[in-house]
């Protein structure tokens, strides 16, 4: 009975439901899980010789990278759903929800959902016309436009810094707060889903690594062993402790790990720090070649 409820609580908090009386409620729907055929755009690593040129590039501006959940939040008249980063439906906390129904036209807007807030950094459509093959500058102004009402509350615009002495700055105080990292975006770039083989209109640079890795094994003492896809091969990255807000991801869990970087003879992550299980990633996207090992100055690709 305890395996089939830990399983249950599992998939709930993989879809965004959290514990106990003052856990935020969620929205879902008979939708849900179903293809939208909207694909979040994904990034591409740049190291920080690559970031310090792009802030002095006047055509591309600065973002934060932010540590959540990447979402699309969709409203088609009285119905509003999220999207995740495969193109299915999910839920969404209900404050988002009201939120956005306080926005009388028809949105897609992309962002990443932290707790019961979303940070808005893109638009896709509104009011039915497809944005997306708009310049950024353009999609920019127009959701900074629309979310601009002081009674919209849950749903906000992440801050942009657009030049070189703004993104300067607000690259050094994200550095120094420890945060994710940054994102770095062209203005006159289309909006076009998936990850580009190299390079890309959108970049990001992350000032920790982080992987997304299986778990192959459970160990003593809320320990997991992770694995990563070398070719054919799976491959060992060492254990990762399970925080005690967390519960132990099952065997075959995807989960998201932070560490300070891999040792190349072993693949074993250092200093790693559990994050949290990712219902987004496929087995197949746990690559080792995302690792960023000692003195390399590789980036990951997570």
């Amino acid at each position: 009975a305890k395996t089939i409820y830990d399983k249950l609580v599992r998939e709930k908090k993989a879809k965004g439901y959290t514990e106990g009386p003052e856990g935020t409620p969620y929205q879902h729907s008979d939708k849900e899980d179903r293809v939208t055929g909207f694909l979040p755009q994904l990034l591409n690593p740049i190291d920080e010789k690559e970031a310090k040129q792009l802030l002095e590039d006047p055509a591309w501006v600065l973002q934060e990278k932010l540590d959540g959940r990447r979402v699309l939040v969709r409203k088609a008249g009285a119905e509003i759903h999220g999207i995740n980063r495969k193109g299915l439906l999910i839920g969404l906390p209900s404050p988002i929800v009201v939120g956005a129904h306080k926005i009388t036209c028809d949105f897609i807007l992309d962002g990443e959902c932290i707790a019961d807030v979303l940070y808005a950094f893109d638009l896709l459509q509104l009011d039915g016309e497809d944005y997306r093959p708009k310049p950024y500058q353009a999609r920019f102004i127009k959701l900074s436009n629309l979310l601009d009402r002081p009674d919209i509350a849950h749903i906000e615009f992440v801050e942009t810094a657009t030049y070189p002495a703004h993104k300067e700055r607000l690259f050094r105080q994200l550095q120094a707060g420890k945060k994710e990292g940054v994102v770095f975006k062209r203005w006159d770039a289309q909006y076009t889903p998936g990850r580009p083989n190299s390079g890309g209109p959108q970049r990001k640079h992350k000032f920790y690594a982080a992987c997304s890795a299986v778990v192959s094994k459970i160990n003593d003492k809320r320990s997991v062993e992770l694995i990563l896809l070398n070719g054919k091969r799976w491959i060992p990255v060492g254990n990762v402790t399970i925080p005690p807000n967390f519960n132990v991801p099952a065997m075959g869990e995807v989960v998201e790990t932070r560490y300070l970087h891999a040792f190349r003879e072993s693949n074993a992550l250092y200093q790693p720090v559990y994050l949290g299980p990712r219902s987004d990633v496929e087995h197949h996207e746990c690559v080792l070649s995302q690792l960023k090992y000692k003195g390399s100055g590789e980036e990951d690709l997570c």
